[in-house]
């Protein structure tokens, strides 16, 4: 029984030898590539256009908070107003505060509901050359090595690195590091 087990054991670690030599894994950095595309300008133009808009209206609600709340004090020091006029204009001022609050929230998720449907298709356009760079090159796997807290390569070889390549498939020019820093992506994976 040990002689089958034995056996067994050993012709599961010649597989296994096999197909970790066959299996190859490579790596790049999304963001980098996504952040490197020629609409990323406008992309982030429109986002800014589209931000201050929404800010101006914030802006103008908060003014009209503000004169409300200056009328209800005005009127208070005065003391000349009845107590249903006061309950009026506390009520008005609590109920134009829950609209801004709202509108503000609703504003927020506007943006970012922008930002997604701007970026989306870059990031679907760089996923879909990171995936046939991968079948081009045989890897079995792309992991994502980004600078950020999303990247999960920790160390890896460079001739497993297929930011170029990407970059080629896109038709995008890869950018160049800065005198004396580190490049956006490493130049690898031909």
């Amino acid at each position: 029984m040990n002689r089958k087990l034995l056996l067994a054991t050993s012709l599961f670690l010649m597989a296994m030898t096999a197909w970790s030599q066959e299996f190859k894994v490579g790596y790049t950095s999304i963001d980098a590539i996504v952040f490197s595309m020629p609409e990323i300008p406008q992309i982030n133009a429109d986002l800014q256009v589209y931000q201050k808009q929404l800010a101006s209206q914030v802006e103008s609600k908060q003014r009209t908070i503000d004169t409300k709340i200056a009328e209800y004090q005005q009127l208070a020091q005065l003391g000349t107003a009845a107590p249903t006029a006061m309950q009026e204009k506390e009520a008005e001022i609590r109920k134009l505060q829950a609209d801004f609050a709202n509108f503000s929230q609703k504003a927020d998720e506007s943006l970012s509901n922008k930002s997604n449907n701007l970026f989306n298709p870059i990031y679907v356009k760089v996923q879909n050359a990171i995936e046939e760079v991968r079948k081009e090159k045989g890897y079995g796997m792309i992991l994502n090595a980004g600078t950020d807290t999303g990247g999960i390569v920790l160390a890896a070889r460079e001739e497993d690195n297929i930011t170029k390549a990407v970059f080629e498939k896109l038709g995008v020019p890869m950018p160049v590091a800065p005198e004396g820093g580190a490049p956006a992506a490493k130049s690898g994976g031909n």
